[in-house]
């Protein structure tokens, strides 16, 4: 996660995220990521893998692999278009 690049505050069961931009925070862009977005969020305070990612999730979610799979690509694409994550190996992305 590009920790450095967001404020973020856990309200309930959404975590919402206000980008910084130049050290100051862009409220025309805020963020609110429901409890599988913020969870994921979480996971990925280390890097991990689709797979290491997916077997997390599947202990917390009741719900089969292939939807946690698609939910998680989906996701993903979305956060890394809006810089809240990247890719730091492609080898294990």
């Amino acid at each position: 996660m590009n920790a450095e690049q967001f404020v973020t505050r856990q309200m309930g069961s959404e975590m919402v995220m206000v980008p910084l931009t130049d050290k100051v925070a862009d409220m025309t862009s805020v963020l609110t990521l429901n409890e599988v977005g913020a969870d994921i969020l979480k996971i990925l305070e280390n890097p991990k893998t689709i797979e290491e990612m997916t077997e997390n999730l599947f202990t917390l979610y009741d719900v089969d692999k292939a939807t946690l799979e698609a939910d998680i690509d989906d996701f993903l694409k979305t956060a890394i278009d809006k810089k809240v994550v990247e890719i730091i190996n492609q080898e294990r992305f």
